[in-house]
Protein backbone atom coordinates (compact mmCIF):
# COMPACT_ATOMS: atom_id res chain seq x y z
CA UNK A 1 0.00 0.00 0.00
CA UNK A 2 1.33 3.45 -0.90
CA UNK A 3 1.66 6.15 1.70
CA UNK A 4 -1.15 8.07 -0.01
CA UNK A 5 -3.45 5.07 0.12
CA UNK A 6 -2.58 4.46 3.76
CA UNK A 7 -3.22 8.11 4.54
CA UNK A 8 -6.59 8.07 2.78
CA UNK A 9 -7.63 4.81 4.47
CA UNK A 10 -6.72 6.09 7.94
CA UNK A 11 -8.45 9.41 7.31
CA UNK A 12 -11.59 7.63 6.12
CA UNK A 13 -11.40 5.33 9.12
CA UNK A 14 -11.34 8.29 11.49
CA UNK A 15 -14.33 9.82 9.67
CA UNK A 16 -16.22 6.53 10.03
CA UNK A 17 -15.30 6.37 13.73
CA UNK A 18 -16.63 9.89 14.20
CA UNK A 19 -19.94 9.08 12.44
CA UNK A 20 -20.17 5.83 14.38
CA UNK A 21 -19.62 7.65 17.68
CA UNK A 22 -22.32 10.19 16.78
CA UNK A 23 -24.73 7.35 16.04
CA UNK A 24 -24.00 5.59 19.33
CA UNK A 25 -24.36 8.87 21.23
CA UNK A 26 -27.75 9.47 19.57
CA UNK A 27 -28.91 5.97 20.50
CA UNK A 28 -27.87 6.35 24.13
CA UNK A 29 -29.46 9.80 24.34
CA UNK A 30 -32.78 8.44 23.03
CA UNK A 31 -32.77 5.16 24.95
CA UNK A 32 -35.91 6.21 26.84
CA UNK A 33 -37.58 8.14 24.01
CA UNK A 34 -40.96 6.59 23.16
CA UNK A 35 -41.14 5.38 19.58
CA UNK A 36 -37.42 5.75 18.94
CA UNK A 37 -35.97 2.88 16.91
CA UNK A 38 -32.30 2.18 17.39
CA UNK A 39 -30.16 3.54 14.57
CA UNK A 40 -27.88 0.99 12.98
CA UNK A 41 -24.88 2.04 10.92
CA UNK A 42 -23.64 0.21 7.83
CA UNK A 43 -19.92 0.31 7.05
CA UNK A 44 -18.54 -0.89 3.70
CA UNK A 45 -15.31 -0.64 1.75
CA UNK A 46 -15.07 2.25 -0.67
CA UNK A 47 -13.63 2.21 -4.22
CA UNK A 48 -10.08 2.40 -2.89
CA UNK A 49 -10.67 -0.06 -0.09
CA UNK A 50 -11.11 2.69 2.48
CA UNK A 51 -14.00 2.23 4.95
CA UNK A 52 -17.07 4.40 4.56
CA UNK A 53 -20.53 4.77 6.10
CA UNK A 54 -22.94 3.36 3.56
CA UNK A 55 -26.22 3.53 5.49
CA UNK A 56 -27.79 4.67 8.74
CA UNK A 57 -31.17 3.07 9.24
CA UNK A 58 -33.82 2.24 11.81
CA UNK A 59 -33.67 -1.19 13.40
CA UNK A 60 -37.20 -2.43 12.74
CA UNK A 61 -38.87 -5.75 12.04
CA UNK A 62 -42.13 -5.29 10.15
CA UNK A 63 -43.31 -8.78 11.09
CA UNK A 64 -42.89 -8.08 14.81
CA UNK A 65 -44.54 -4.68 14.34
CA UNK A 66 -47.58 -6.31 12.73
CA UNK A 67 -47.76 -9.05 15.38
CA UNK A 68 -47.59 -6.54 18.22
CA UNK A 69 -50.24 -4.27 16.75
CA UNK A 70 -52.56 -7.22 16.16
CA UNK A 71 -52.22 -8.31 19.79
CA UNK A 72 -52.80 -4.74 20.97
CA UNK A 73 -55.99 -4.49 18.89
CA UNK A 74 -57.32 -7.81 20.20
CA UNK A 75 -56.54 -6.83 23.79
CA UNK A 76 -58.19 -3.43 23.42
CA UNK A 77 -61.35 -4.99 21.98
CA UNK A 78 -61.86 -7.27 24.97
CA UNK A 79 -60.77 -4.64 27.48
CA UNK A 80 -63.35 -2.21 26.09
CA UNK A 81 -66.09 -4.76 26.81
CA UNK A 82 -64.78 -5.65 30.28
CA UNK A 83 -64.37 -2.05 31.43
CA UNK A 84 -67.57 -0.95 29.72
CA UNK A 85 -69.65 -3.51 31.61
CA UNK A 86 -67.89 -3.15 34.95
CA UNK A 87 -70.16 -0.51 36.53
CA UNK A 88 -73.36 -2.25 35.40
CA UNK A 89 -72.38 -5.76 36.50
CA UNK A 90 -71.10 -4.39 39.82
CA UNK A 91 -74.56 -2.92 40.45
CA UNK A 92 -76.27 -6.05 39.14
CA UNK A 93 -74.37 -8.11 41.70
CA UNK A 94 -73.69 -11.83 41.71
CA UNK A 95 -74.59 -14.91 43.72
CA UNK A 96 -72.65 -13.58 46.71
CA UNK A 97 -74.23 -10.11 46.72
CA UNK A 98 -76.85 -9.11 49.26
CA UNK A 99 -78.90 -6.59 47.29
CA UNK A 100 -79.70 -7.89 43.83
CA UNK A 101 -82.81 -8.43 41.75
CA UNK A 102 -82.79 -12.05 42.87
CA UNK A 103 -82.38 -11.31 46.60
CA UNK A 104 -85.15 -8.72 46.40
CA UNK A 105 -87.38 -11.20 44.55
CA UNK A 106 -86.68 -13.77 47.26
CA UNK A 107 -87.47 -11.16 49.89
CA UNK A 108 -90.74 -10.33 48.17
CA UNK A 109 -91.73 -13.99 48.04
CA UNK A 110 -90.88 -14.34 51.72
CA UNK A 111 -92.99 -11.30 52.58
CA UNK A 112 -95.94 -12.79 50.68
CA UNK A 113 -95.48 -16.01 52.63
CA UNK A 114 -95.72 -14.13 55.93
CA UNK A 115 -98.76 -12.21 54.68
CA UNK A 116 -100.47 -15.45 53.67
CA UNK A 117 -100.31 -16.54 57.32
CA UNK A 118 -101.50 -13.15 58.66
CA UNK A 119 -103.51 -11.51 55.85
CA UNK A 120 -105.27 -9.13 58.27
CA UNK A 121 -102.10 -7.68 59.82
CA UNK A 122 -101.49 -4.16 58.47
CA UNK A 123 -97.78 -4.23 59.37
CA UNK A 124 -97.33 -7.44 57.41
CA UNK A 125 -99.28 -5.90 54.53
CA UNK A 126 -96.95 -2.91 54.67
CA UNK A 127 -93.94 -5.24 54.73
CA UNK A 128 -95.12 -7.02 51.59
CA UNK A 129 -95.69 -3.70 49.80
CA UNK A 130 -92.24 -2.49 50.87
CA UNK A 131 -90.70 -5.72 49.58
CA UNK A 132 -92.49 -5.24 46.25
CA UNK A 133 -91.11 -1.71 46.07
CA UNK A 134 -87.62 -3.00 46.86
CA UNK A 135 -87.88 -5.41 43.94
CA UNK A 136 -89.12 -2.69 41.59
CA UNK A 137 -86.33 -0.34 42.69
CA UNK A 138 -83.71 -3.06 42.13
CA UNK A 139 -84.95 -3.46 38.57
CA UNK A 140 -85.11 0.32 38.12
CA UNK A 141 -81.51 0.74 39.26
CA UNK A 142 -80.29 -2.02 36.97
CA UNK A 143 -82.26 -0.63 34.04
CA UNK A 144 -81.02 2.91 34.65
CA UNK A 145 -77.40 1.77 34.93
CA UNK A 146 -77.73 -0.23 31.73
CA UNK A 147 -79.06 2.87 29.96
CA UNK A 148 -76.16 4.87 31.38
CA UNK A 149 -73.76 2.19 30.13
CA UNK A 150 -75.23 2.53 26.65
CA UNK A 151 -74.77 6.30 26.78
CA UNK A 152 -71.18 5.95 27.96
CA UNK A 153 -70.51 3.38 25.25
CA UNK A 154 -71.84 5.65 22.51
CA UNK A 155 -69.76 8.53 23.90
CA UNK A 156 -66.68 6.29 23.89
CA UNK A 157 -67.42 5.26 20.30
CA UNK A 158 -67.56 8.91 19.28
CA UNK A 159 -64.24 9.50 21.05
CA UNK A 160 -62.66 6.50 19.31
CA UNK A 161 -63.88 7.69 15.92
CA UNK A 162 -62.39 11.12 16.61
CA UNK A 163 -59.11 9.52 17.68
CA UNK A 164 -58.88 7.42 14.51
CA UNK A 165 -59.60 10.41 12.31
CA UNK A 166 -56.98 12.51 14.11
CA UNK A 167 -54.35 9.79 13.72
CA UNK A 168 -55.14 9.21 10.06
CA UNK A 169 -54.83 12.97 9.49
CA UNK A 170 -51.48 12.95 11.32
CA UNK A 171 -50.25 10.00 9.23
CA UNK A 172 -51.39 11.81 6.11
CA UNK A 173 -49.25 14.78 7.17
CA UNK A 174 -46.25 12.54 7.87
CA UNK A 175 -46.71 10.87 4.48
CA UNK A 176 -46.46 14.28 2.85
CA UNK A 177 -43.15 14.88 4.62
CA UNK A 178 -41.80 11.54 3.46
CA UNK A 179 -42.89 12.23 -0.11
CA UNK A 180 -41.15 15.62 0.11
CA UNK A 181 -37.76 13.94 -0.07
CA UNK A 182 -36.59 14.01 3.54
CA UNK A 183 -33.14 12.54 4.04
CA UNK A 184 -30.91 11.49 6.89
CA UNK A 185 -32.03 11.86 10.49
CA UNK A 186 -35.05 13.97 9.49
CA UNK A 187 -36.36 11.02 7.48
CA UNK A 188 -35.63 8.55 10.27
CA UNK A 189 -37.32 10.76 12.88
CA UNK A 190 -40.40 11.00 10.65
CA UNK A 191 -40.48 7.22 10.34
CA UNK A 192 -40.28 7.01 14.16
CA UNK A 193 -43.30 9.32 14.36
CA UNK A 194 -45.19 7.15 11.87
CA UNK A 195 -44.43 4.06 13.95
CA UNK A 196 -45.69 5.78 17.10
CA UNK A 197 -48.94 6.78 15.40
CA UNK A 198 -49.48 3.25 14.09
CA UNK A 199 -48.91 1.75 17.55
CA UNK A 200 -51.49 4.13 19.02
CA UNK A 201 -53.96 3.53 16.18
CA UNK A 202 -53.79 -0.23 16.81
CA UNK A 203 -55.41 0.27 20.21
CA UNK A 204 -58.53 1.62 18.51
CA UNK A 205 -58.80 -0.36 15.26
CA UNK A 206 -57.04 -3.27 13.63
CA UNK A 207 -55.52 -2.67 10.21
CA UNK A 208 -53.05 -3.89 7.63
CA UNK A 209 -50.24 -1.69 6.37
CA UNK A 210 -47.89 -1.45 3.43
CA UNK A 211 -45.59 1.24 2.01
CA UNK A 212 -45.64 2.65 -1.50
CA UNK A 213 -42.64 3.39 -3.73
CA UNK A 214 -42.06 6.72 -1.98
CA UNK A 215 -42.08 5.16 1.49
CA UNK A 216 -45.53 6.46 2.42
CA UNK A 217 -47.73 4.19 4.54
CA UNK A 218 -50.99 2.83 3.17
CA UNK A 219 -53.61 1.56 5.62
CA UNK A 220 -56.54 -0.79 5.13
CA UNK A 221 -59.08 -2.42 7.41
CA UNK A 222 -58.40 -6.11 7.95
CA UNK A 223 -61.35 -6.64 5.62
CA UNK A 224 -59.56 -4.69 2.87
CA UNK A 225 -61.26 -1.28 2.87
CA UNK A 226 -58.88 1.60 2.23
CA UNK A 227 -58.24 3.98 5.14
CA UNK A 228 -55.16 5.86 3.90
CA UNK A 229 -53.39 5.80 0.56
CA UNK A 230 -50.67 8.32 -0.17
CA UNK A 231 -51.93 11.64 1.05
CA UNK A 232 -55.62 10.71 0.91
CA UNK A 233 -57.27 9.52 4.14
CA UNK A 234 -60.83 8.29 4.65
CA UNK A 235 -62.62 9.83 7.64
CA UNK A 236 -64.60 7.47 9.88
CA UNK A 237 -68.24 8.19 10.70
CA UNK A 238 -70.56 6.34 13.09
CA UNK A 239 -74.36 6.37 12.99
CA UNK A 240 -75.51 5.62 16.54
CA UNK A 241 -79.12 5.12 15.42
CA UNK A 242 -78.28 2.24 13.08
CA UNK A 243 -75.01 1.12 14.69
CA UNK A 244 -73.25 1.54 11.34
CA UNK A 245 -69.60 2.56 10.88
CA UNK A 246 -68.28 4.09 7.66
CA UNK A 247 -64.85 4.91 6.25
CA UNK A 248 -65.67 7.61 3.76
CA UNK A 249 -68.68 6.17 1.92
CA UNK A 250 -67.78 2.52 2.58
CA UNK A 251 -69.35 0.60 5.46
CA UNK A 252 -66.83 -1.05 7.81
CA UNK A 253 -69.13 -2.07 10.70
CA UNK A 254 -67.46 -4.85 12.73
CA UNK A 255 -69.10 -8.27 12.69
CA UNK A 256 -71.53 -7.45 9.89
CA UNK A 257 -71.72 -10.13 7.18
CA UNK A 258 -70.48 -9.05 3.77
CA UNK A 259 -68.78 -5.92 5.09
CA UNK A 260 -65.02 -5.45 4.62
CA UNK A 261 -64.63 -3.80 7.98
CA UNK A 262 -62.67 -3.80 11.20
CA UNK A 263 -62.84 -6.67 13.67
CA UNK A 264 -60.66 -5.70 16.66
CA UNK A 265 -59.65 -2.67 18.70
CA UNK A 266 -61.58 -0.67 21.28
CA UNK A 267 -63.86 0.75 18.58
CA UNK A 268 -64.91 -2.72 17.41
CA UNK A 269 -65.46 -3.86 20.99
CA UNK A 270 -67.65 -0.88 21.82
CA UNK A 271 -69.70 -1.05 18.64
CA UNK A 272 -70.37 -4.74 19.33
CA UNK A 273 -71.46 -3.77 22.85
CA UNK A 274 -73.78 -1.05 21.59
CA UNK A 275 -75.27 -3.16 18.79
CA UNK A 276 -75.47 -6.61 20.36
CA UNK A 277 -74.36 -7.08 23.96
CA UNK A 278 -76.20 -4.22 25.68
CA UNK A 279 -79.48 -4.60 23.74
CA UNK A 280 -79.57 -8.29 24.65
CA UNK A 281 -78.86 -7.53 28.31
CA UNK A 282 -81.64 -4.92 28.17
CA UNK A 283 -84.04 -7.45 26.66
CA UNK A 284 -83.25 -9.99 29.39
CA UNK A 285 -83.72 -7.43 32.15
CA UNK A 286 -86.98 -6.22 30.62
CA UNK A 287 -88.24 -9.81 30.41
CA UNK A 288 -88.00 -10.09 34.21
CA UNK A 289 -90.00 -6.88 34.62
CA UNK A 290 -92.54 -7.99 32.03
CA UNK A 291 -93.01 -11.37 33.71
CA UNK A 292 -93.64 -9.72 37.08
CA UNK A 293 -96.17 -7.27 35.64
CA UNK A 294 -98.02 -9.88 33.58
CA UNK A 295 -98.04 -12.51 36.33
CA UNK A 296 -99.41 -10.19 38.99
CA UNK A 297 -102.02 -8.80 36.59
CA UNK A 298 -103.19 -12.30 35.66
CA UNK A 299 -103.85 -13.44 39.22
CA UNK A 300 -105.57 -10.19 40.28
CA UNK A 301 -109.14 -10.42 38.95
CA UNK A 302 -110.30 -7.29 40.78
CA UNK A 303 -109.37 -5.10 37.83
CA UNK A 304 -108.87 -5.40 34.12
CA UNK A 305 -105.80 -3.21 34.40
CA UNK A 306 -102.40 -3.75 35.97
CA UNK A 307 -101.91 -5.75 39.11
CA UNK A 308 -99.35 -5.14 41.84
CA UNK A 309 -96.65 -4.13 39.32
CA UNK A 310 -97.10 -1.63 36.50
CA UNK A 311 -95.29 -0.04 33.59
CA UNK A 312 -95.06 3.46 35.08
CA UNK A 313 -98.68 3.13 36.29
CA UNK A 314 -100.14 1.27 33.33
CA UNK A 315 -100.02 -2.07 31.57
CA UNK A 316 -97.10 -2.35 29.12
CA UNK A 317 -97.84 -2.28 25.43
CA UNK A 318 -97.57 -5.30 23.16
CA UNK A 319 -94.76 -5.42 22.38
CA UNK A 320 -93.54 -3.33 25.28
CA UNK A 321 -91.11 -0.46 24.79
CA UNK A 322 -87.47 -1.28 25.64
CA UNK A 323 -86.42 -0.04 29.06
CA UNK A 324 -89.32 -1.66 30.92
CA UNK A 325 -87.06 -2.61 33.84
CA UNK A 326 -86.29 1.05 34.44
CA UNK A 327 -90.04 1.89 34.41
CA UNK A 328 -91.54 -0.92 36.48
CA UNK A 329 -93.31 0.44 39.57
CA UNK A 330 -95.60 -0.74 42.33
CA UNK A 331 -99.26 0.08 41.71
CA UNK A 332 -100.24 3.35 43.40
CA UNK A 333 -103.38 1.57 44.65
CA UNK A 334 -101.34 0.02 47.49
CA UNK A 335 -99.24 3.10 48.29
CA UNK A 336 -100.68 5.30 51.04
CA UNK A 337 -98.44 8.20 50.01
CA UNK A 338 -100.14 8.17 46.61
CA UNK A 339 -103.70 7.79 47.88
CA UNK A 340 -103.73 4.00 47.99
CA UNK A 341 -104.10 1.50 50.84
CA UNK A 342 -101.87 -1.43 51.77
CA UNK A 343 -104.86 -3.78 52.33
CA UNK A 344 -105.33 -3.94 48.53
CA UNK A 345 -102.34 -6.28 48.35
CA UNK A 346 -104.74 -8.78 49.99
CA UNK A 347 -108.00 -7.78 48.30
CA UNK A 348 -106.84 -6.67 44.83
CA UNK A 349 -105.86 -3.43 43.12
CA UNK A 350 -109.44 -2.73 42.03
CA UNK A 351 -111.04 -3.27 45.46
CA UNK A 352 -113.10 -0.27 46.55
CA UNK A 353 -113.42 -1.42 50.17
CA UNK A 354 -111.51 -3.84 52.42
CA UNK A 355 -112.71 -7.41 52.01
CA UNK A 356 -112.64 -10.40 54.31
CA UNK A 357 -109.60 -9.77 56.53
CA UNK A 358 -108.83 -13.47 56.75
CA UNK A 359 -108.99 -14.14 53.00
CA UNK A 360 -105.53 -15.00 51.65
CA UNK A 361 -106.70 -16.29 48.26
CA UNK A 362 -105.03 -13.57 46.17
CA UNK A 363 -101.86 -13.80 48.22
CA UNK A 364 -101.66 -17.56 47.68
CA UNK A 365 -102.31 -17.06 43.97
CA UNK A 366 -99.40 -14.60 43.79
CA UNK A 367 -97.13 -17.04 45.63
CA UNK A 368 -98.13 -19.90 43.32
CA UNK A 369 -97.66 -17.74 40.22
CA UNK A 370 -94.14 -16.78 41.30
CA UNK A 371 -93.30 -20.44 41.91
CA UNK A 372 -94.62 -21.59 38.53
CA UNK A 373 -92.76 -21.48 35.18
CA UNK A 374 -93.78 -18.61 32.92
CA UNK A 375 -93.07 -17.90 29.27
CA UNK A 376 -90.16 -15.70 28.21
CA UNK A 377 -89.11 -14.40 24.82
CA UNK A 378 -86.49 -16.86 23.56
CA UNK A 379 -84.95 -14.08 21.44
CA UNK A 380 -83.54 -12.65 24.67
CA UNK A 381 -81.25 -15.65 24.80
CA UNK A 382 -82.14 -17.26 28.14
CA UNK A 383 -84.72 -19.82 27.12
CA UNK A 384 -88.49 -19.74 26.79
CA UNK A 385 -89.82 -21.13 30.08
CA UNK A 386 -88.66 -20.83 33.70
CA UNK A 387 -89.73 -19.46 37.03
CA UNK A 388 -89.00 -15.77 37.40
CA UNK A 389 -86.42 -16.53 40.09
CA UNK A 390 -84.62 -19.07 37.88
CA UNK A 391 -84.65 -16.66 34.95
CA UNK A 392 -83.29 -13.83 37.12
CA UNK A 393 -80.58 -16.10 38.49
CA UNK A 394 -79.57 -17.17 34.99
CA UNK A 395 -79.57 -13.53 33.87
CA UNK A 396 -77.26 -12.43 36.68
CA UNK A 397 -74.87 -15.33 36.13
CA UNK A 398 -74.83 -14.94 32.36
CA UNK A 399 -74.32 -11.19 32.28
CA UNK A 400 -71.54 -11.37 34.86
CA UNK A 401 -69.95 -14.17 32.83
CA UNK A 402 -69.94 -11.96 29.73
CA UNK A 403 -67.86 -9.34 31.52
CA UNK A 404 -65.65 -11.94 33.22
CA UNK A 405 -64.88 -13.67 29.91
CA UNK A 406 -63.88 -10.37 28.34
CA UNK A 407 -61.71 -9.51 31.33
CA UNK A 408 -59.96 -12.91 31.27
CA UNK A 409 -59.46 -12.75 27.52
CA UNK A 410 -58.07 -9.21 27.77
CA UNK A 411 -55.57 -10.30 30.42
CA UNK A 412 -54.47 -13.30 28.34
CA UNK A 413 -54.09 -11.22 25.19
CA UNK A 414 -52.26 -8.48 27.08
CA UNK A 415 -49.69 -11.05 28.21
CA UNK A 416 -49.19 -12.03 24.59
CA UNK A 417 -48.79 -8.40 23.56
CA UNK A 418 -46.21 -7.85 26.29
CA UNK A 419 -44.26 -10.90 25.13
CA UNK A 420 -44.24 -9.76 21.51
CA UNK A 421 -43.29 -6.24 22.55
CA UNK A 422 -40.38 -7.65 24.56
CA UNK A 423 -39.06 -9.42 21.47
CA UNK A 424 -39.72 -6.36 19.36
CA UNK A 425 -37.90 -4.02 21.72
CA UNK A 426 -34.93 -6.37 22.03
CA UNK A 427 -34.55 -5.91 18.27
CA UNK A 428 -35.33 -2.24 17.78
CA UNK A 429 -34.84 -0.79 21.25
CA UNK A 430 -31.60 0.67 22.57
CA UNK A 431 -29.48 -1.53 24.83
CA UNK A 432 -27.20 0.96 26.55
CA UNK A 433 -24.69 -1.74 27.53
CA UNK A 434 -24.33 -2.78 23.89
CA UNK A 435 -23.90 0.84 22.85
CA UNK A 436 -21.20 1.37 25.47
CA UNK A 437 -19.36 -1.68 24.17
CA UNK A 438 -19.46 -0.12 20.72
CA UNK A 439 -17.80 2.98 22.15
CA UNK A 440 -14.89 0.79 23.21
CA UNK A 441 -14.65 -0.55 19.66
CA UNK A 442 -14.83 2.97 18.30
CA UNK A 443 -12.04 4.07 20.61
CA UNK A 444 -9.86 1.19 19.47
CA UNK A 445 -10.62 1.90 15.80
CA UNK A 446 -9.92 5.59 16.25
CA UNK A 447 -6.62 4.88 18.03
CA UNK A 448 -5.53 2.45 15.31
CA UNK A 449 -6.26 4.95 12.55
CA UNK A 450 -4.56 7.71 14.49
CA UNK A 451 -1.49 5.48 14.81
CA UNK A 452 -1.48 4.92 11.06
CA UNK A 453 -1.67 8.66 10.45
CA UNK A 454 1.17 9.25 12.88
CA UNK A 455 3.29 6.55 11.26
CA UNK A 456 2.63 7.92 7.75
CA UNK A 457 3.47 11.42 8.96
CA UNK A 458 6.75 10.18 10.44
CA UNK A 459 7.62 8.36 7.22
CA UNK A 460 6.86 11.47 5.18
CA UNK A 461 9.00 13.54 7.51
CA UNK A 462 11.84 11.03 7.06
CA UNK A 463 11.51 11.17 3.29
CA UNK A 464 11.45 14.95 3.26
CA UNK A 465 14.50 15.09 5.53
CA UNK A 466 16.34 12.62 3.30
CA UNK A 467 15.58 14.72 0.26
Amino acid sequence: MSLTSALNAASSGMTVSSRWAENVSSNIGNANTEGYARRSIGITAGPNGAPQVSTIGRAVDTTLDAMYRTEVSRTASQDAVATGLDAYTSLLGDSESGNTILTNLTGFQGALGLLSVSPSDSATQRGAVDAAQGLAVALNRAGDELATTMTRTNDAIASDVGSVNARIARLQELNERVAGGLQGEARLATEDAIGTELDALAEVIDFTMRTDAQGRVELFTTGGTELLAGNQGQALRYDAQTGTLFAGAVEITPGKPGVRGISEGSLAGRITMASDTLPQMQAQLDEVASALIETMATVDTSTGGPGLFTDAGAMPGVPYEPGLAARIAVNAAVLPDEGGAVWRIRDGMGAAQPGNTGDNTLIEDMIDALDAPVGFDEAAGLGGSATIATYASTLIAGQNATRARAETEAATLASGAVAVQGTRMSFQGVNVDDELQQLTQIQQSYAANAQVLQTVAEMLDTLIAAA
